[in-house]
Parts: structure tokens; C-alpha cells; sequence
């Protein structure tokens, strides 16, 4: 039963976090291609730093509610209480730390209006969001959350896309992107008030471990955006410009495999703390789906990247882009490596292990991407990206007691389908021209000789069948 809630949520996840985001994914390109490469870099820069500034205002929050929703017994009045009163000091502090950086650090005009108005209203959004997406996510409902998300996505499309048609300057995108972000926290923090049991009390002692997961929270959130923030300072604007449009891609790849770590996340805490060996097996389970995933979204763009940018960005960025989204499009995999092993250690109590493993990434990726990007601009970036999440995963599976044993038995189970199946991908790209035909057909072929190679893929690709078949029947009774 648990393996079906698990398919369940991720699926409402993946039309709520792929599907819709194709949608503002598009509407991003549009942008970049209104602003152009210096203008988007600014832009970039902007929202990596509301990333981790708004980060600032959970600082863990979001995992330590998880943690304590899904104990026996728990009193979710006291635990929502008690969290929303440290995340409201928080958002304050934030806040007003924020806006005399920004005006201390930012004297340009342009660039300072443009940090204030992603910033501010993101830090605010950003905590309602994940004081909402907490709570739904603890008791397994994200079909809500998903619809809050898929709203908020379609109105920051419209606005985007108005504001490449209207040809409005990065000041104005900036505004809407913000807006955007608060408008969404407002609905969350309504419905977590409409359907969660009442807010009371204060419990300190529901904090304890809160040290580390803020930590490793933070270093999770800094290490996507080394890139641009590092970057304004060693490089060109257009360097930045670049290495932004093409990291966007990744970004949308792994929403689809990060679908499926939310969704296996509360099942992961409950074995964790009961069942030794179910949690192992959700973990070996969870690597497995990992990867195949991740590899079939990763090669077709690396076979394909030159038509990809060409596509949605024009031929002028293709010489610098295209190279770029080669080297990132492997990030997928790698995080795909990484989040089952930071998952297994967070909710075996380890906690402490997966952050300072995180400090160790964060601190040679500052390193890295200071060197390399001062050198070789946006793909010495690519470089430093890819290089810094290849020890974090490496780091992950060091720190875990079972991580070698994890590695070894997912291995066994996914290696036989990803070599066959991007052996397929591979013929395809090989044999026929490169054209929008020929990458479907690469991505379709890899998927489809992954399901038919495996007998445990076969099963579940015919059990979620079975089901969905059987609440379309019902459905259509039922009018």
C-alpha cells in the first residue's frame, strides 16, 4: 500500500511540478530572449540570491515538521503553533536584514531595484509556501499544494509572456516574478488555516535538531546558486547570461525525479524510525527510479543541445549555450544520485552527517566556480557545477552505513535497463538527422526499452495502468 501512495503523489507532484512548469520554463526563454544575455544575467542573479535569502526564513523548519507530523501521536495543533511563531520571527528578521544588504551592496540602480523586487515579496511568499507545502506534505496530501502550485505557475506565465510581448524592461519582470511568489503564499496560508487543526500552544522542545537541519538546508539551497552569485563577481554579465539560460534546463529535468523523492519522503520517516529493512528497500527503490529517470531526461539533451538552443533561445546563443547544456544537462543524474542518499540519512536521525557533508560540497564549490569561472567563464561554471555535485554524491555514500550497500544493490537494478536503453537513444541520434522527430523519438525509445528490459518496471508500469483504467471506468459510470 505505501509503494502506492508513493506512486500516487508523485504522479499529482509530476503534472503539478513538470507539466506545468513547462509553461513559465517557456515563458523564462521568452524573457531571456526580450532582455537579452546582460539584462537576464542580472535577472538570474536576482533570483538565485532570493533563493537562499529566502531560505533564511525556514532554516529547516520544513523537515523538522515533517519529521514531527509523522511521529506516533503527534499533536499537530502544538507542532503548526510552534513552527509558525519561529517562521514569522524569522521572515521579520530576514526581511529587514535583506533590504540594508541590498541597499548597502547594490549602489547601481538598476540592479538594486531589481534585487528588491524578488527579494522582499520572495522571503514572504517563500516562507508561507513552505509552512502550507510542510503540512500537506507530512500527511500525504500534495494533490492541494500541487494545486496551489499549478495556479500560482499559470499566473506568473501569463505575466512573463505579457512581458515579452509588451517588451517591458528587467525592472517590471522583476516585479511581476515577486508578486507572483507572495500572491501564491497568501492561498497556502489559507488553506493550511481552512483544513488544519488549530494553531495553539508553543513546545521548544519540538526544535531539537533543528541545528542540523538548517545547515544542511541551507547548503542545499546555496549550492544551485554558487553559479550566478559567484559569477557576478569574477565574470561578464553575459557569461552570467549564458550559464543561467542553459542551467534552466536541468532545473526543469529534475522537477519529474524530485517528484518522486517528496513523494517518498514521509514514507522514508516512518520506516525510519520502525522498520530497518522497509527503509532500505524504499531507499534501494527510490535510487532506482532515480536514476533511470534522470539518465532518459539527461542524454537526449546532451545528443540534442544544439537544436534545443537553437530552438528556444535563436541561433545566437547556440556557439556559447550549447556547449554549456551538454556538461549541465548531467547535473540530473547527479542529483538524482544524491537526494536518496541525503533522504536515507535525514530520516534515520543522521541528520548532522548529510550537513556537514553538504559544508564540505559547499566549500570546495565556492572554490571551484571562483577558479574555474574567472578562467573559463560560463562552462568553466558548467565545470565547477558538475564537479561539486559529483563529491557530494560521493560524500553521501561515504557517511551512510549502508550507502555502499545502497549503491551496490540499486546498481544490480538499474544498470541493465540504462545501458540498453541509452544504447537505443544513442542508434536513433546516430542514425537520423537532428530535428525535434528524431530527439522525441530518442526520449521515447530510451523509456520504452527501459520498461521492456526490466520485469520490475514492467509490473508497475502495469499496475499504475490498471489503475488509472479503473478510476476511468468509475468515472464515467458515475455521469
Amino acid at each position: 500500500m505505501s509503494r502506492l501512495i508513493i506512486v500516487r503523489n508523485a504522479g499529482v507532484l509530476m503534472v503539478s511540478d513538470v507539466l506545468v512548469r513547462v509553461l513559465p520554463a517557456i515563458a523564462v526563454v521568452l524573457v531571456a530572449r526580450s532582455l537579452g544575455p546582460r539584462a537576464y544575467g542580472i535577472l538570474s542573479v536576482a533570483i538565485a540570491l532570493s533563493s537562499i535569502l529566502a531560505y533564511l526564513s525556514d532554516l529547516g523548519l520544513t523537515h523538522l515538521t515533517v519529521r514531527n507530523l509523522t511521529h506516533p501521536n503527534a499533536d499537530p495543533g502544538r507542532i503548526l503553533g510552534t513552527i509558525f511563531k519561529v517562521r514569522l520571527a524569522l521572515v521579520a528578521l530576514v526581511t529587514l536584514a535583506s533590504l540594508a544588504g541590498i541597499v548597502t551592496m547594490y549602489p547601481e540602480p538598476e540592479q538594486r531595484d531589481v534585487m528588491l523586487a524578488v527579494v522582499l515579496p520572495s522571503i514572504c511568499g517563500v516562507a508561507m509556501q513552505g509552512f502550507a507545502a510542510s503540512y500537506f506534505w507530512a500527511t500525504q496530501e500534495l494533490h492541494i499544494t500541487a494545486a496551489v502550485r499549478t495556479a500560482s505557475q499559470v499566473f506568473s506565465t501569463v505575466a512573463l509572456v505579457s512581458a515579452f510581448f509588451l517588451r517591458w524592461p528587467v525592472r517590471s519582470v522583476a516585479a511581476v516574478y515577486g508578486t507572483s511568489s507572495l500572491f501564491v503564499g497568501v492561498a497556502c496560508l489559507i488553506l493550511v488555516r481552512r483544513r488544519a487543526p488549530k494553531m495553539i500552544g508553543w513546545d521548544a522542545g519540538l526544535l531539537k535538531g533543528l541545528t542540523s537541519f538548517t545547515i544542511g538546508g541551507i547548503t542545499g539551497i546555496a549550492l544551485p546558486q554558487l553559479g550566478p552569485i559567484i559569477m557576478e563577481r569574477v565574470t561578464a554579465a553575459t557569461e552570467v547570461g549564458y550559464f543561467a539560460a542553459a542551467s534552466r534546463v536541468p532545473g526543469l529535468l529534475y522537477s519529474i525525479p524530485g517528484s518522486l523523492a517528496m513523494a517518498w519522503y514521509p514514507q522514508l520517516f516512518q520506516a525510519g524510525s520502525r522498520d530497518p529493512a522497509a527503509h532500505f528497500s524504499l531507499s534501494v527503490d527510490q535510487l532506482k527510479l532515480n536514476l533511470i529517470l534522470s539518465f532518459g531526461l539527461s542524454l537526449p539533451v546532451a545528443l540534442y543541445s544544439n537544436l534545443l538552443v537553437r530552438l528556444a533561445l535563436g541561433t545566437s546563443w547556440v556557439e556559447h549555450t550549447a556547449p554549456i547544456l551538454s556538461l549541465l544537462c548531467w547535473m540530473v543524474v547527479l542529483n538524482s544520485l544524491s537526494a536518496p542518499f541525503a533522504d536515507a540519512l535525514t530520516t534515520k536521525g543522521m541528520q548532522g552527517r548529510r550537513a556537514w557533508v553538504y559544508v564540505a560540497a559547499l566549500a570546495a564549490g565556492c572554490i571551484l566556480f571562483t577558479v574555474l569561472a574567472a578562467k573559463f567563464g560560463a562552462l568553466g561554471a558548467a565545470a565547477a557545477a558538475v564537479t561539486t555535485q559529483t563529491l557530494l554524491s560521493i560524500g553521501l555514500v561515504l557517511v551512510n552505513p549502508s550507502g555502499l550497500a545502497l549503491l551496490s544493490e540499486s546498481g544490480k537494478r538499474f544498470l541493465r535497463p540504462v545501458a540498453l536503453a541509452s544504447f537505443s537513444a544513442w542508434c536513433i541520434r546516430a542514425v537520423l538527422a537532428e530535428t525535434l522527430l528524431s530527439a522525441a523519438l530518442s526520449v521515447t525509445a530510451f523509456f520504452l526499452v527501459a520498461v521492456a528490459s526490466d520485469g520490475e518496471l514492467r509490473a508497475m508500469t502495469k499496475r499504475v495502468a490498471e489503475i488509472a483504467y479503473a478510476k476511468w471506468r468509475y468515472s464515467c459510470s458515475t455521469h
